[in-house]
This record gives C-alpha cells, sequence and structure tokens, in this order.
C-alpha cells in the first residue's frame, strides 16, 4: 500500500477539525447538560472524536522521529481505539434519532458494542504486535503487507457503517429526509477511513468524523429553529381569541351608557393588549420583564371589568430588572384566570410575584381556584408553549403544582447566567 508523508498538512487538518469540534462541542454542552437519549450519544461522539483527533495530532507530531517512536505508537493507538467507541457513539445516536427502539435495533447495537471491544483489542495488541502497521527504525509508520490483517483491522468501521446505511434506510419511523441525512453522514468517516487505509500518511478519518459531526449540529439547530418558529406559530394563534376580543368588547359597549370614563380607560387598556400582542409576536429578542408585566396587567384589567369582584389581583414585584420571552408571564396568568379562578362559583385571587435567588430570578403565578390533577391532566398548550421557549430561548425552567379544590402554583426560574444551574 502506497505511503505518503504529510505530518504538517494532518497536524493542521487535525487541529482545524478539533476547534470546530470543541466550538459545537461548547454550544451543546449547555444545550443538552443533563438529558439523555441521542442528546447523551451525540455528547459522547464528540468527546470521543475529541479524544481521537488529539491523539493523532501527537502521533503527527512524533512521525519521523525514532526518539518518539513509543509516543507515536500509544497515541496512534489511542486514536483508533477512541474512533471505534465514536463509531459506537454514532450507532447510539442513530437509534435515538430515528425512533429506532425494536429489539432488533437492540441486539445489533449490543453486537456492534462487543465488536468495538473486540477492535479496540485489536488496536491495542496491534501497538505490541504491529499487526497492520507498526513504527519503523526511521520513526515513521508502515502498513503490513499481510492484506487479510488489514481487513480484519477494517471489519468493524465498516460493517458498523453499513449497519448505520441500513437502519437510516428502513427506519420506518422516520422522514425520508433525516433517514437520507444519516446516509450522508456515514459517508465522510467511511470515506477517510479507506484512504486512510490504502494511501498512509495523511490523516482524514478524524477530519471526516469531524464534518459529519458538524452536519449533525446543523441539523439539529435548523430542527430546533423549526420548532420554535412552529410554536411561535401556535403561540399567535392562541393569542387571537376571538371569543376573549368579542367579549371585552361586549363589556365595553355594556359601559359606554353605565360607566363612560371606565369604558373610555378600558378602550385605551385593550388597544395596548392588542399592540402589545402583534409586537412581540413579530420579536424573537428578549424583553425586560417589567415590559411583559405591563402586558399582564393590561390583560388583567379587562377581565377585572368582565368578572368583577369574582376576579381579585395582588402584585408582590421585589426585583423586576431582568429578561424574559416576550409572551410568557401573560399565557400562564391567562391560564390561571380562565382554568382556574373563573371555573370556580366564589371566584378566587390570581397573584404574581417575583422574587431574587443566589442563581435565578424567579416569577411565580399563583391561584386559589379549581386546581387540576398535575398526573392526569394534559398540559394546556399555552403552558406547555411557555416551557419549551423559556427553555429554548433562555435555558430556564417552568414547574407546576396543582391541588384539586385548592389551587396551582406556576413558577419560572430564569438562570442569572446563561446555561448555569445549580
Amino acid at each position: 500500500m502506497p505511503s505518503i508523508y504529510l505530518p504538517y498538512v494532518s497536524i493542521a487538518l487535525d487541529a482545524f477539525a478539533l476547534i470546530v469540534t470543541l466550538i459545537i462541542l461548547a454550544a451543546c454542552l449547555e444545550e443538552f447538560s443533563g438529558k439523555r437519549g441521542a442528546s447523551k450519544h451525540f455528547l459522547l461522539l464528540q468527546f470521543a472524536v475529541a479524544i481521537a483527533l488529539v491523539a493523532d495530532m501527537i502521533s503527527w507530531i512524533g512521525e519521523g522521529h525514532p526518539s518518539l517512536w513509543v509516543m507515536t505508537a500509544v497515541s496512534n493507538t489511542v486514536a483508533c481505539c477512541f474512533s471505534q467507541l465514536a463509531i459506537i457513539c454514532f450507532l447510539g445516536y442513530l437509534t435515538e434519532s430515528l425512533y429506532v427502539n425494536s429489539r432488533a435495533a437492540s441486539f445489533i447495537l449490543n453486537v456492534f458494542r462487543v465488536l468495538c471491544a473486540a477492535s479496540m483489542g485489536f488496536c491495542i495488541g496491534n501497538s505490541l504486535f504491529g499487526y497492520v502497521f507498526s513504527v519503523n527504525d526511521q520513526g515513521h509508520y508502515i502498513h503490513t503487507d499481510n492484506i487479510a490483517l488489514g481487513i480484519v483491522h477494517l471489519l468493524f468501521p465498516v460493517l458498523s457503517f453499513l449497519a448505520v446505511i441500513l437502519m437510516a434506510i428502513f427506519a420506518k419511523s422516520s422522514a425520508k429526509i433525516n433517514r437520507f441525512a444519516f446516509f450522508v453522514y456515514t459517508l465522510f468517516p467511511l470515506a477517510g477511513l479507506i484512504v486512510d487505509f490504502f494511501i498512509y500518511g495523511i490523516s482524514l478519518t478524524y477530519a471526516g468524523f469531524t464534518v459529519s459531526v458538524l452536519f449533525i449540529y446543523t441539523s439539529i439547530y435548523l430542527t430546533k429553529q423549526q420548532q420554535l418558529e412552529a410554536q411561535r406559530n401556535a403561540l399567535m394563534l392562541s393569542q387571537i381569541n376571538p371569543h376573549f376580543i368579542y367579549n371585552t368588547l361586549s363589556t365595553i359597549a355594556a359601559m359606554c351608557e353605565s360607566s363612560p370614563k371606565q369604558a373610555k380607560y378600558l378602550t385605551v387598556d385593550f388597544s395596548q393588549y392588542l399592540r402589545r400582542n402583534i409586537g412581540t409576536l413579530s420579536s424573537e429578542e428578549l424583553i425586560p420583564f417589567e415590559q411583559e408585566l405591563e402586558h399582564v396587567s393590561c390583560y388583567l384589567k379587562i377581565e377585572k371589568a368582565r368578572f368583577g369582584e369574582r376576579l381579585n389581583v395582588n402584585y408582590a414585584i421585589h426585583c423586576k430588572d431582568f429578561l424574559v420571552p416576550p409572551l410568557t408571564v401573560q399565557p400562564l396568568v391567562e391560564n390561571a384566570v380562565k382554568h382556574g379562578v373563573t371555573k370556580k362559583a366564589s371566584g378566587g385571587t390570581v397573584k404574581i410575584t417575583t422574587y431574587e435567588q443566589d442563581a435565578y430570578y424567579v416569577i411565580e403565578i399563583i391561584d386559589d381556584g379549581v386546581g387540576f390533577d398535575t398526573e392526569h391532566a394534559d398540559l394546556h398548550v399555552g403552558l406547555a408553549n411557555v416551557k419549551s421557549r423559556i427553555a429554548a430561548t433562555c435555558r430556564g425552567e417552568v414547574s407546576v403544582k396543582s391541588t384539586v379544590g385548592i389551587g396551582t402554583r406556576v413558577t419560572i426560574e430564569i438562570p442569572k447566567k446563561k446555561g448555569k444551574r445549580r
């Protein structure tokens, strides 16, 4: 098998790939920290690729230096072993992402884990006995002429990538575009592996993994943006509530004769409410909490005019100098009014509280309405929407505690420092 020695080119290629991998890893650590499933496999894949890249760089640094042959042999072995782990992580990510959760898929994954362990053992043995490649007297890695042993060395990764391709093709539970994407991801490291084996002297396998990682992250990012757009559209539809508009206009009309001054104020509140709804729906940026609170206040004044003594409102605002996604508190307050207090014959109170902790700004929406069973009731679309948007835009969390007949407490935690959790 021919050899070309381009150590500086390989080092530069590995270094660039490592920088890209670490940037993606840093972004994903914030996004996926504490999550399981496909996210965990993708993080492990990046760790394995990063370590393989570092080891491969070290092996190329020692290339051609006889005194560094031990470092060259060990680092190359580490790179090979972690490339095997990267393939297993890639398979795990595939099964989770394409929802391939059948017994057959689990069996295949376990088989390849065993093959991975055997292949890693083969790589370690190669560093001692030189089955496939070894370091010569000049400090260069050389390939063996034994084709059979070379095929054994390629057996695990080639079979693994073929498994990825087959699983991507036949995963009926996933869209065709997703399956095609995984097929494309597989081609980069597989092509690099084959080139590296038959033409030794330039490193392409690990850079191929980095290209796959970059493509996967881009796909995840685009999918996330599509989900946020879908959530904004759902939010827009939920906020354009014809019943609420009709009821508000009817209330204003009824007040025009009995309380014209109050009708005037309510009209102003209603116009501000609509203006803020339309304005914030077109915005993707975080807004000051005080601005969101003004929107909540307009909404509650309208509902107070409708329900009178059945609806009471309390504010306990101890801090407001922080940012929130637009239309996050108002839908929760609306839930407290519509599905909590006004469902109760005697009415009740909605309380909005904010306070500051060491790591968070906390917002609480508390009502003493009818409550609900959180274990058996589906979350209202507005609440589910708020939870996902707060998690996606500012790494915040939303928790709900409710007791039937007593009321509901919704707590929002906004991290002071992006991505920092206790």
